[in-house]
């Protein structure tokens, strides 16, 4: 890497990045892949690593700008609720549980950074949710008493139940075969869903489970709204996501 990035770097400091690569890395021939999680937690690092990827805490980082530009891929992680003021719907507050707001504002903004500058972008659970959201759609504000409890969806934590595809998705799920089993930690989900996005799996109680943007309005823009970094590492689809996503950001590097 050249000495000018190597300093932009450390003008940002050490403590707020993941480096999963050494400082001889850094200062290689080889530039690495560097990706931005929205919250990172170490079940995301494991996913996503290798050999030569820095992964960047965008929550941990107080100037958001100065990590945009050095973005090769951008994940938006799991996490709260979102601020149902954001898709104009204030009866949902009454059901939400804390909301960050600035984690609100940071997420929208990466998602708005991945869309026009064309970076891929990877959504879980909540990253998912945000999607829609920052694209103009809405969510149910609680699942139970707004679509029933055909399908538990979480039950004090996480719960695990099955999902069939409404169309094939090899960017998400293996070929040949259209139900899959997934782990399941939440109680709100996509309601009106804004064109171009396009849903790909769905839960028996019809809540959808896996999108992914048009290749005209994005050229890799996938999510779901379970947790494949929790699936395990031979898990089909946890494998596949992370190939899909990992050979995106490299083709575009």
């Amino acid at each position: 890497m050249h000495e000018v990035e190597i300093s932009k770097i450390k003008r940002m400091g050490f403590y707020s990045l993941f480096f999963l690569t050494t400082i001889g890395l850094l200062q290689s021939c080889n530039k690495p892949t560097k990706i931005i999680l929205s919250k990172a937690s170490q079940n995301y690092i494991d996913w996503i690593a290798d050999e030569n990827t820095v992964i960047l805490d965008a929550y941990r980082i107080s100037n958001t700008d100065s990590i945009l530009a050095l973005a090769d891929g951008i994940i938006i992680t799991g996490g709260e609720d979102i601020n149902p003021l954001l898709y104009n719907d204030s009866s949902n507050l009454k059901v939400c549980g804390d909301i960050d707001h600035r984690r609100d504002t940071l997420e929208k903004k990466l998602f708005d950074y991945a869309f026009e500058n064309k970076i891929p972008l990877m959504g879980v659970c909540r990253g998912m949710q945000m999607i829609n959201v920052a694209s103009g759609g809405t969510l149910y504000g609680d699942i139970p008493s707004e679509i029933g409890t055909e399908v538990i969806h979480r039950n004090n934590g996480e719960v695990i139940h099955e999902i069939t595809l409404t169309e094939s998705c090899p960017l998400i799920f293996p070929e040949g075969q259209d139900t899959f089993m997934v782990n399941s930690w939440h109680h709100q989900g996509l309601k009106n869903i804004p064109d171009g996005i396009n849903v790909v799996a769905r839960s028996f109680d019809d809540l959808p489970e896996a999108i992914y943007v048009d290749e005209e309005l994005h050229p890799f823009m996938i999510a779901v709204q379970f947790h494949p970094e929790r699936l395990g590492n031979d898990n089909a689809i946890h494998k596949r996501m992370r190939k899909s996503f990992l050979d995106a950001v490299k083709l575009d590097h």
